[in-house]
């Protein structure tokens, strides 16, 4: 068994990791409005998130390319597959997120949607 603290200081940081299998970390948006964030990121897989504390709203670019936005909600498990950003407006949301070990993420701007840069993890 492991137990862990969850203290949210970083915008993001692995928490546990089972091997090359899937990982689990916490999420803390460093932006507090959709303007100021520039770049979406989309997964290789399915990222889960779930709010612990606070205030996260996630910004999406939907199946017909309009930027969209989610209000995380406590006790909902929110599954995205889309190009996404996440922001609080006061700068208190915490989200746990869980994703696979390994994966590619592609950058792209909210603007118009162009790749930006690749980064993959676990490879």
């Amino acid at each position: 068994m492991i137990c862990q603290k969850i203290n949210a200081t970083k915008e993001w940081e692995v928490l546990f990791t089972a091997e090359n299998a899937w990982r689990v970390g916490v999420y803390r948006p460093k932006f507090s409005s959709a303007d100021e964030i520039l770049e979406l990121e989309a997964h290789s897989c399915p990222e889960a998130f779930v709010l612990l504390e606070g205030d996260i709203t996630l910004l999406f670019r939907n199946s017909d390319g309009w930027i969209a936005q989610k209000r995380l909600e406590k006790n909902e498990l929110i599954v995205v597959t889309e190009p996404h950003a996440g922001f609080s407006p006061r700068l208190d949301g915490v989200a746990l997120v869980i994703e696979n070990a390994v994966f590619s993420t592609d950058y792209t701007t909210k603007e118009d949607g162009r790749a930006t840069r690749s980064v993959r993890v676990g490879f």
